[in-house]
């Protein structure tokens, strides 16, 4: 896989999930039995993230590196509280370096 495709890939996971995250916040989606959605968005958002951001060392398309920052968000979003703001508030940190990766490639 191209780093764009991974960098397309990690950035299309991340909106699923913020969009996820936001419909059972504002209660479009019950998500009693289906938590893991959610989670396993989560996951595939930052293994995809961090896979994407590894790019530079192997390829010679850098547009990956504005998917660095973004890594912090990703390890301390799943260590506040869901029902707190912080916890949306970290999740949206992350856009910024989503949206550079994608413009970069141009």
């Amino acid at each position: 896989m191209t780093a764009r495709r991974l960098v397309t890939a990690a950035s299309v996971a991340y909106a699923t999930n913020c969009l996820w995250g936001t419909a059972v916040a504002v209660r479009l989606i019950r998500t009693k039995k289906l938590r893991v959605v959610h989670h396993g968005l989560f996951v595939v958002t930052a293994t995809l993230t961090g896979i994407a951001a590894t790019t530079p060392v192997w390829t010679r398309d850098r547009s990956a590196l504005f998917l660095l920052p973004a890594l912090v968000p990703l390890v301390v979003v799943p260590r506040t509280d869901p029902h707190a703001g912080a916890h949306w508030r970290v999740a949206v940190a992350a856009a910024p370096s989503y949206l550079g990766a994608l413009l970069s490639r141009r």
